[in-house]
């Protein structure tokens, strides 16, 4: 028969691995983050300084044929609008980068991990409300720099952005809960 002390040491070393994995998983969660903001931005340009202007015009939308080949000018301008978007959910990326590495160090339950979850909410939010914009600024754009008089607005709303801003409205509610129950568990901690 197992004392209690027994049992209290078996869970605290089953708590020390726990937090062992936390820490582990952190550690790598917090370099997938960096990896996925550095490889995000390297894709985005590469798109606009390889694709072809047909390819293009065809994936923003645009039922207008290119004459020519779009100039470094427009792809520039492309890819600035592009990044709009795509900064703010770079800037999430990060936010949760340093959640998770909050994390790793051991600190769980700290306003810095907390205001890291809220950060990448808000910047996920931001992120979805801004692409469909930055979508319809694009295809102006595009269309202002054809040869052909024609110009175009196209304003795409998909299933993804109504799914992003669920999630980012789920993690910011979730950033919320944590902060209040971290302020309730500072409060017994000064009664004790």
């Amino acid at each position: 028969m197992t004392s209690h002390f027994e049992s209290q040491d078996r869970s605290a070393v089953n708590r020390a691995a726990r937090l062992d994995r936390v820490r582990r998983l952190s550690a790598g969660m917090a370099a997938a983050c960096l990896a996925a903001a550095v490889l995000l931005t390297l894709g985005m340009a590469t798109y606009w300084w390889t694709t072809t202007a047909t390819n293009i015009f065809r994936q923003a939308g645009l039922p207008i044929i290119p004459s020519a080949d779009v100039g470094a000018f427009v792809r520039l301008g492309a890819f600035s609008i592009s990044m709009i978007p795509l900064g703010a959910l770079i800037y999430g990326l990060l936010a949760a980068r340093r959640c998770f590495q909050a994390f790793s160090n051991g600190r769980i339950f700290s306003p810095e991990t907390i205001g890291g979850l809220r950060s990448f909410a808000l910047a996920v939010a931001a992120s979805a409300l801004l692409k469909p914009l930055a979508g319809a600024a694009l295809c102006v754009f595009l269309s202002a720099s054809a040869s052909t008089p024609t110009r175009s607005l196209v304003l795409k709303l998909d299933s993804d952005t109504l799914i992003s801003l669920l999630f980012a409205g789920m993690v910011a509610i979730i950033a919320w809960v944590l902060s209040e129950a971290t302020e309730v568990a500072d409060e017994n901690r000064q009664f004790i």
